[in-house]
């Protein structure tokens, strides 16, 4: 009897300190990185809360990608006046980075492009295959990530940031 109570008192102890390392909504904490705004100045992930943060890993050389850009961009229009932030983050290597900023031009890509040809945000987050897709709640944690492409992004996605903008 005195074992069962003990093996019970463990399990209890083990729950609650488990329980403890959850955030809000059971999400995990975006991993903070910075980068250097069109005016030089430098902004940092963590800075921003307050406000819902869709980030898109893509490459220039990524079909997938390609096929995801016009939905972005259409999330970008209908949530920019939402305080909404659409940050596409480049993970095109020093071998055809010099790629990007035409790609960017000939696609029409209005929302903020990032680089990050070293992998250093893309470790961050894990990402091993692109597109990827993480949305970042107002509290800096990461609300839903998606990974490939897919027709229905627009929606997805909007659901999910429709979601967090009423939270």
């Amino acid at each position: 009897m005195k074992k069962k109570i003990i093996l019970l008192a463990l399990v209890v102890i083990l729950f609650v300190s488990l329980a403890g390392c959850t955030t809000k909504n059971g999400r995990e904490p975006a991993p903070d990185f910075s980068w250097k705004d069109t005016g030089g100045s430098v902004v940092k992930l963590s800075n921003l809360k307050d406000r819902v943060v869709l980030i898109d890993f893509w490459a220039t050389w990524c079909g997938p990608c390609k096929m995801t850009i016009p939905h972005v961009e259409a999330i970008y229009n209908k949530y920019k006046e939402k305080g909404v932030l659409v940050l596409g983050i480049s993970v095109d290597d020093s071998s055809t980075a010099g790629n990007v900023p035409s790609f960017i031009k000939e696609n029409g890509m209005d929302y903020l492009v990032v680089n990050d040809s070293n992998s250093t945000v893309s470790s961050l987050y894990g990402v091993s295959s692109i597109p990827r897709f993480f949305i970042i709640d107002k509290n800096g944690k990461i609300a839903k990530s998606i990974i490939g492409y897919d027709p229905n992004m627009e929606t997805v996605i909007g659901d999910e940031i429709d979601n967090l903008l009423n939270e």
